[in-house]
């Protein structure tokens, strides 16, 4: 992933000033965001197959409790895969689930691995197969005060190799596709998220500066690595342990409490130590910067343990994660919450 600043800087100008992308509510609405799901064939390159079940159910979960779905672009890789390979494969599964959602319910926005979808094509999301479908490359939200702060992308905008080189990235990933098997048989090979690279911080901080500086809350994909307010799962955990232990030090705190902080600072120093062993010390998105909340990311649907979403409601803007192979009770976890109007103000 090479990142040309300028030229994305301008990419985003443009999405942020066109009047042409659809401007969705948030009075009285609820969604919930998922990207890159890299949906394949279900062999040996397909990175998304073992989450195929833990997303039937999240998404059956959202259509019961009213939400509607945005896909934010990536969610085939037909990069790897033709379309009625995927189709074939997840049809009476993943695209079943987004069908029952309902046509007027899901909007698609189109990246780098699924920009076929900028022309309309038949669609299997759709719930008649005949449907044709469209993506855009963004999607506006206007807010419960009726301003528009909000601007949803995929997020490839700027990156060398996936908005202006694809014509050599496509054919390179599908040949690679031939022999990613042989090498995962091997342990050669392993899905692409969340791994700690300068050129993703790079882009991550791009982006960050791009929304800070037009006092936007910019929601993206692409890096597979979720962000919630410009921080890491990770950050967050850190932050939090911090508060924690310096609560531990207050001469007045009873002893009752004193076992809840230490039960805590045990639970957060476990999740620290496995956050840094699966890579995900991610440098800083503001640099030294205190980070304002102007950066979000979904991360991604190829987890070795499942997959992360974004809730936007009218009052509240949630990351979650949901657990692949986990008990009913830990199926779903909030990695960040906060109310939106307070998000919204610190832009």
């Amino acid at each position: 992933m090479s990142l040309d600043k300028a030229y994305t800087f301008r990419r985003l100008d443009t999405l942020w000033q066109r009047d042409d992308f659809p401007i969705l509510e948030l009075r009285g609405k609820k969604y919930v965001l998922f990207s890159d799901l890299h949906m394949g064939d279900g062999g040996g390159a397909d990175d998304f197959y073992a989450n195929e079940i833990t997303l039937e159910a999240a998404l059956e979960y959202y259509r019961t409790n009213g939400f509607k779905l945005i896909l934010v672009g990536d969610i085939e890789d037909l990069w790897k895969f033709g379309p009625e390979e995927v189709r074939s494969r997840y049809f009476q599964t993943a695209y079943s689930a987004i069908s029952r959602i309902g046509n007027t319910n899901v909007r698609r926005i189109f990246g780098n691995h699924d920009g076929d979808w900028d022309t309309p094509r038949v669609d299997p999301i759709r719930v008649s197969p005949v449907q044709l479908g469209i993506a855009t490359e963004a999607i506006k939200i206007m807010d419960a005060e009726g301003e528009v702060h909000i601007l949803i992308c995929h997020g490839h905008q700027g990156d060398i190799e996936s908005d202006r080189g694809t014509w050599i990235s496509r054919p390179a990933v599908r040949f690679y596709r031939l022999i990613e098997p042989i090498l995962r048989t091997f342990g050669w090979a392993k899905n692409p998220p969340a791994i700690n690279s300068q050129v993703l911080s790079s882009y991550e901080q791009t982006f960050y500066q791009w929304a800070k500086s037009q006092g936007v809350l910019i929601i993206c994909g692409h890096s597979h690595r979720a962000i919630f307010a410009s921080r890491s799962h990770l950050e967050r955990c850190m932050e939090d342990l911090a508060k924690a232990k310096a609560v531990l030090l207050r001469p007045d705190l009873g002893m009752h409490a004193v076992k809840i902080i230490k039960e805590q600072v045990k639970r957060l120093k476990k999740e620290v130590r496995k956050e840094k062993k699966r890579g995900r010390k991610i440098i800083p998105v503001a640099g030294r910067d205190v980070p304002g909340p102007n950066y979000f990311n979904t991360g991604c649907g190829i987890y070795e343990d499942g997959i992360t979403a974004i809730e936007l409601t009218e009052d509240k803007i949630r990351l979650v994660k949901w657990n692949r192979n986990a008990d009913p009770a830990h199926l779903y976890v909030t990695y960040g919450e906060m109310d939106l109007s307070t998000v919204l103000k610190q832009l």
